[in-house]
C-alpha cells in the first residue's frame, strides 16, 4: 500500500486533470498530485521528452525499462514493459535491458547499445568516464546527448519517488505515451 496517500485526479486543478486525461489515471500521478506546486512543472517536462522528436518511443522505453530495472522500480517496470513491446522490443531485447539475457546478441542497432550502455554506467556508477562520454557524443551529437541525460534524470528520479513511496502498481491502467 502506497506510503503517500492517493489523491483524486478529478478534484484537482484543471491543469492536473487534463494531463491525467491525456496519460492515464495511474497511481503515479495520483501520488504526485499530493505536491500540486511541483506537478505542473513535472508534468511538463514529461510531456516535453514524449513530444521531442529526438528519440523514438522505442529509443525512450529502452531507456526507461534499463532505469527502472537498474533502480528495481517495479512500478516502472509494469507500466513500460508493454509499451516496450508496442515500441517494437522483442521479447529477447527486452529481457537482455531486464538482463535476463545477453545485450550483444539482442539485435540492438549501435546506436541503441551506446544509450544502453551509458544508461547502465551512469545508473550504477553516478558518473560517466570521458571514453563512455565521448561515445555518447560520437554516436547521438551534444543536443541528443544532452536530452537523453535529461530523460534519464526523470525516470531515475521518478523511480526513486516511486520507490521510496512504495506506490502499488496500477492493475489496469497503463500510461499512455
Amino acid at each position: 500500500m502506497s506510503r503517500i496517500p492517493l489523491t483524486d485526479l478529478e478534484a484537482q486543478p484543471e491543469p492536473i486533470r487534463d494531463f491525467a486525461a491525456r496519460r492515464g489515471n495511474l497511481n503515479v500521478f495520483r501520488v504526485l498530485a499530493n505536491a500540486p506546486n511541483v506537478f505542473s512543472g513535472w508534468t511538463q517536462m514529461v510531456d516535453e521528452l514524449f513530444d521531442s522528436p529526438t528519440f523514438s518511443l522505442r529509443t525512450r522505453e529502452v531507456v526507461i525499462l534499463r532505469v527502472a530495472h537498474l533502480q528495481g522500480s517495479r512500478y516502472e517496470l509494469s507500466q513500460h514493459t508493454g509499451i516496450a513491446r508496442s515500441a517494437g522490443l522483442t521479447q529477447r531485447q527486452i529481457n537482455a535491458i531486464l538482463d535476463d539475457g545477453d545485450l550483444a546478441e539482442a539485435d540492438f542497432s549501435h546506436t541503441e547499445r551506446v544509450v544502453l550502455d551509458l544508461v547502465t554506467e551512469l545508473c550504477t556508477t553516478r558518473r560517466l568516464t570521458d571514453d563512455s562520454f565521448a561515445a555518447g557524443r560520437a554516436a547521438l551529437g551534444d543536443e541528443a546527448l544532452t536530452e537523453l541525460l535529461m530523460l534519464i534524470s526523470c525516470y531515475y528520479g521518478l523511480a526513486l519517488v516511486l520507490n521510496a513511496a512504495d506506490v502499488d502498481v496500477d492493475t489496469a491502467a497503463r500510461f499512455q505515451p
